[in-house]
């Protein structure tokens, strides 16, 4: 590429990834309010034992391990209750919380301790920081498009983004274990540690007070941890939207941008500028992040030849978009992206169970062989239809195309205009054949994804270039 290019690359996607960080940012001073709120509570509990147990200002580790009468652990029972409420709101509930009719005064403390982590960890990091993950890879995935359309000058169809890939990359663990691993792995240590600090005040006979300079520097401590982790797995996330953005594009090579890094990482000084094939992207080698807090990205990198090349029209209407160079991103996404055919499409995605519930009796219909084809095929024939369209692909098949593909097509409208909750698609290779009326029979990899309320069901319909004719 020439000069040029690259410095339009270089700024717009150092600009793509400050805005994943921005995201971040804002998130991490919500979770460091939570942070501190839990501390709140914990040295409440702390205080709350100390006042009911303590003789002559102190509460010995003997006086500690006595068991709870039943109007205490009632009061136990009531504090976990009411902490799993407030997680109920997020469907997550307290693990391991089940109250033994023999329980002692500190093994209640402990309870009380762990509920209030869980409750941080399990909606205010975990939860909530999922949430954050997925906006950024949609962020970075459009952002890269965004990029690309102005650079070429013109809009390009594209996939949209399908929930569950952000789900498995969440779930991927990418650098040895997975996101939720590390923090619960990391809410199980603070726990630790404060129950160390707790047995050691009563043992000493402390007052709880000399406990708080300790408890700072422990949340302390352990908010750093967590943005370590959230920046590190945002970068991952960041670089993953970039990288299936390239992919949709079919961008062949990349060249890795370290400039935003440049002060902290030696292995990011001597990757920048280097030059990879997409295909071949492996994170921590070759493609970012390399190390924690890496904050090196990506460019396309276009041959000279490739430049101008790309079919500027859209595949379906045939038609022609313009992206402009003075078109601002939220421009281009309110056209594009937030559209009432990709509010549809994002409702669908959003609700995975759905796209489970496609059931045998409706694959059935459209296999030959079956009783259901056979009484659906004598029903359309009696009315003067032709026979109904048939599935060469089995039920198992036919499940991972909806998982693939959903999404991904085209949604019709009806006669007014109203969009219809049902998308065309082609797919991969040949999935069934169209019965025509002249009694041949059309090969077909296209498909018309129809979404019920609660369940889905595909049909194999004519390929375009068929129907065009």
């Amino acid at each position: 590429m020439n000069k040029k290019d690259i410095t339009y690359w270089e700024k717009r996607q150092e600009r793509k990834y400050l805005a994943g960080e921005k995201k971040l940012d804002e998130y991490y001073k919500g979770l460091q309010k939570a942070f501190r709120q839990a501390k709140r509570e914990i040295q409440s509990v702390i205080n709350d034992f100390y006042m009911r147990y303590a003789k002559e200002n102190k509460v010995s580790y003997a006086e500690a391990q006595k068991l709870l009468d039943k109007a205490e652990i009632g009061e136990l029972q009531d504090f976990i209750d009411l902490v799993n409420k407030n997680m109920g709101k997020y469907n997550r509930k307290l693990n391991n919380m089940s109250i033994k009719a023999r329980i002692t005064r500190y093994q209640a403390l402990e309870k009380q301790i762990d509920a209030i982590l869980q409750q941080l960890y399990a909606i205010e990091y975990e939860y909530k920081g999922k949430e954050l993950l997925k906006e950024v890879y949609e962020d970075s995935y459009y952002r890269t498009w965004f990029n690309i359309d102005q650079y070429h000058g013109f809009h390009q169809e594209f996939a949209q983004i399908n929930p569950r890939t952000i789900e498995e990359l969440i779930k991927y663990p990418w650098n040895g274990a997975s996101f939720s691993d590390r923090i619960w792995k990391q809410k199980d240590h603070m726990l630790q540690v404060l129950k160390e600090d707790i047995t050691t005040m009563l043992i000493q006979g402390k007052n709880p007070q000399t406990l708080a300079r300790d408890f700072a520097r422990r949340f302390k401590t352990k908010e750093y941890e967590a943005y370590r982790l959230l920046h590190t797995e945002s970068s991952f996330i960041i670089e993953q939207g970039t990288l299936a953005a390239y992919k949709e594009d079919g961008v062949e090579k990349y060249q890795i941008l370290a400039t935003l890094d440049m002060r902290t990482s030696d292995i990011c000084r001597s990757e920048d500028g280097k030059i990879y094939d997409v295909d071949e992207a492996t994170v921590g080698v070759n493609y970012p992040p390399y190390h924690p807090f890496c904050r090196t990205t990506t460019v396309p990198y276009y041959e000279d030849a490739e430049v101008g090349t790309r079919v500027a029209r859209d595949p379906v209407t045939g038609r022609s978009y313009e992206v402009p160079a003075n078109m601002t991103y939220e421009q281009w996404k309110n056209r594009y992206i937030d559209q009432p055919d990709n509010i549809i499409r994002q409702e669908i995605l959003s609700n995975p169970e759905r796209l489970d519930n496609y059931s045998i009796q409706h694959y059935n219909k459209h296999k030959e062989g079956t009783k259901q084809y056979e009484q659906y095929k004598q029903s359309r024939l009696k009315k003067g239809q032709t026979e109904q369209s048939s599935l060469l692909i089995s039920y198992d098949e036919a499940k991972e195309i909806i998982k693939k593909y959903a999404g991904t097509g085209v949604f019709s409208r009806d006669r007014k205009g109203k969009w219809r909750n049902e998308e065309f698609v082609d797919v991969d290779s040949i999935i069934g054949v169209v019965h025509n009326i002249d009694g041949t029979v059309t090969p077909t990899n296209r498909i018309q994804i129809k979404y019920g309320k609660n369940s889905v069901h595909i049909v194999p319909v004519l390929p375009r270039k068929e129907r065009n004719k």
